[in-house]
């Protein structure tokens, strides 16, 4: 029974390195190189990575090990704040939303943690060897235990959380939902099972324990199953919750008219077009909303997509640089304009206006010529 949590930290271990070679591999496809950004750990690689030292201090535990090492001891207690909003985040980017952390409160309980643990270490308060004691009056021990019983309960609540946003999704998208429904619900409904098991096994009948450790331990086998085997699943998974999570209301409570005044005035009194770096999350941030309401108010309201939209006022001013400015070159004229890429802005302005840029500006020459 002792192994069941090494195995657990294993498959954990396999699973926090594996996604963590993907983020590399993800990051050098795009940029050709490898980036001090992309060496980091991802949210599911800092995920499997808590539960692969959860696993490991359990054995420690069961396995009456702790004593070698001591100083081990009580780190389980921050890294069970950790798992629920890891998880959460985890599963916000599988969604689709892009951000690089959950308000800063979601992480309290695991950085109030940090300083507790120490107290109770360096007043030696939490000594290992007496783990197992009963104390008949209130002690430390007691405190301890009950913090790992709400560290339990945080992830019960995060993945309870996650559980209903999925049926919200699939009650209200209309089909959006479908191949990924059932696998990912029973995934989540075991893993509160999980969850179940070790607040038991805490608070009530510690005899759940080897119970809960085995429940956990499948879990992250059936994880890994999925992951070597299941990349259709998974590819389902992203491809159905991004659009579950698109068609998800993003804009009720905002004054989109004002919206889409103040967006007008962005592009054309502070030209912000003319910025080659341009980006949805800076516009939409100077307009205080999220990236996601500015992507569906341009979607619904304006039929149109960020880019597309971006490049009509530049195509504008490249047309009217092109008319203004005989003396200017073209190549200049495409980064005064806006645009980072010669070939996208010759085949853009080649469809919009049905001629390329250098038989436009002839063909205006030649038609003032003809007038005067």
């Amino acid at each position: 029974m002792n192994l069941i949590p090494i195995m657990g930290a294993v498959i954990s271990f396999i699973l926090a390195i594996s996604y963590w070679i993907e983020r590399i591999q993800t990051q050098s496809k795009k940029d050709q190189k490898i980036t001090q950004s992309a060496i980091k750990l991802s949210p599911p690689s800092v995920l499997f990575l808590c539960l692969t030292l959860l696993q490991f201090h359990i054995y420690l535990e069961i396995s009456n090990e702790m004593n070698a090492v001591p100083s081990f001891y009580g780190t389980h207690i921050p890294i069970l704040y950790l798992i629920g909003p890891i998880s959460y985040r985890f599963f916000e980017e599988l969604s689709g939303k892009n951000f690089n952390q959950l308000r800063a409160f979601h992480y309290l309980p695991f950085a109030s943690s940090i300083p507790f643990l120490y107290f109770l270490k360096s007043n030696g308060l939490l000594d290992p060897k007496e783990m197992f004691m009963k104390h008949d009056e209130v002690s430390s021990y007691d405190f301890t235990f009950l913090l790992l019983g709400m560290g339990v309960l945080s992830i019960f609540f995060y993945t309870l959380s996650i559980f209903f946003r999925v049926l919200r999704w699939k009650l209200q998208g209309k089909g959006s939902v479908e191949s990924s429904f059932r696998p990912f619900v029973f995934l989540i409904l075991y893993s509160l099972f999980v969850l179940v098991l070790f607040v038991l096994a805490q608070w009530a009948y510690m005899e759940l324990f080897f119970p809960a450790c085995f429940a956990l331990t499948s879990l992250l086998f059936a994880i890994i199953v999925l992951k070597l085997n299941g990349n259709g699943f998974l590819s389902n998974f992203k491809t159905e919750f991004r659009e579950a999570r698109y068609k998800e209301s993003r804009v009720k409570g905002i004054d989109v008219p004002s919206v889409l005044e103040r967006l007008d005035g962005l592009m054309q009194v502070d030209r912000m077009y003319l910025d080659d770096r341009l980006t949805l999350v800076s516009v939409a941030k100077r307009l205080d909303i999220t990236s996601h309401q500015l992507s569906e108010i341009l979607n619904t309201k304006l039929g149109t997509s960020f880019r597309n939209y971006t490049n009509q006022f530049r195509l504008l001013e490249a047309k009217k640089l092109l008319l203004e400015r005989p003396d200017m070159a073209i190549i200049a004229i495409i980064y005064a304009s806006g645009f980072n890429s010669k070939s996208s802005f010759h085949k853009l302005f080649q469809t919009h206006f049905g001629t390329s840029p250098q038989n436009y500006r002839l063909k205006r020459k030649e038609n003032m010529k003809s007038k005067s």
